[in-house]
């Protein structure tokens, strides 16, 4: 929770007026303290702060504001989501530690709700060779259950070709398995990791058969930490990926109504 440094505090009241649950309340002496029986945690305070005053111990420190390191360039940063592209061709080359990690860290800074800060990420790596074939076979059942003989077919060309790379993981041997309490969080952090992902030249995919599959079989579940109150959001296969992209690819119109 929130601690106020009554020494540096200056009486400015910028804490106070941005406190969405007016957690921050006056001293008599014109310094501010925080009731931590509303705060909830955001941090906005700290972030707010000219002096420096509010801080939450036991957290990461608080990076200061500098334009050169912050900013970013609206038409650049248009251009990074107009040239992201879903990748269905992965080199096989496992994605290093500190990579994911850096994956990682873009998922946990997106928006959650209330600042609940619930998003769970699995890195499904050493197991992915274990899990591989687990996740097929609940895809397998998933076809045959709705009737779609063609996804059926994509299983059994994985039977035929189990070390080539198939048509659910295209190759990829790294996923991150993101879970919530409460969806859009879980879907605001995979928006995160995707755009990261490309930042640092590698190659993503949502997968959502492979998504579909976990969520409709008890065992994956358990095994993802997926139960009636934690939801599934969605898996992200990560990788390296020898396809080299010119030029943005054509997008519909926005579907806008002004009023």
């Amino acid at each position: 929770m929130v601690e106020i440094n009554p020494s540096r505090c200056t009486g400015c009241g910028l804490c106070a007026e941005n406190c969405a649950v007016h957690a921050i309340v006056k001293n008599g002496d014109g310094t501010y303290r925080c009731n931590k029986a509303w705060c909830f945690a955001c941090g906005q305070c700290v972030a707010i702060c000219p002096a420096g005053a509010p801080s939450m111990p036991g957290l990461e420190e608080p990076v200061d504001y500098a334009p050169i390191s912050f900013d970013l360039d609206p038409g650049i940063l248009l251009n990074a989501m107009r040239f992201r592209r879903s990748i269905r061709r992965f080199t096989g080359e496992k994605v290093g530690r500190r990579e994911l990690e850096t994956l990682l860290d873009a998922g946990r800074c997106a928006p959650t709700s209330s600042n609940s800060q619930s998003v769970g990420f699995t890195v499904l790596d050493q197991e992915f060779e274990t899990m591989r074939p687990k996740i097929w076979k609940a895809f397998a059942r998933m076809a045959q259950d709705k009737g779609r003989k063609l996804l059926y077919r994509r299983y059994e060309s994985y039977l035929a070709h189990p070390s080539q790379p198939d048509t659910l993981f295209y190759g990829g041997n790294q996923m991150i398995v993101v879970t919530s309490e409460t969806r859009p969080d879980g879907g605001l952090a995979l928006a995160n990791m995707e755009l990261m992902a490309h930042a640092l030249g590698l190659g993503a995919l949502y997968c959502g058969f492979a998504a579909r599959a976990i969520d409709g079989d008890p065992a994956l579940r358990e095994y993802f930490g997926i139960t009636e109150k934690r939801n599934l959001d969605g898996c992200l296969i990560v990788g390296h990926t020898d396809l080299q992209f010119r030029r943005t690819a054509p997008r519909n119109p926005a579907r806008a109504v002004w009023r």
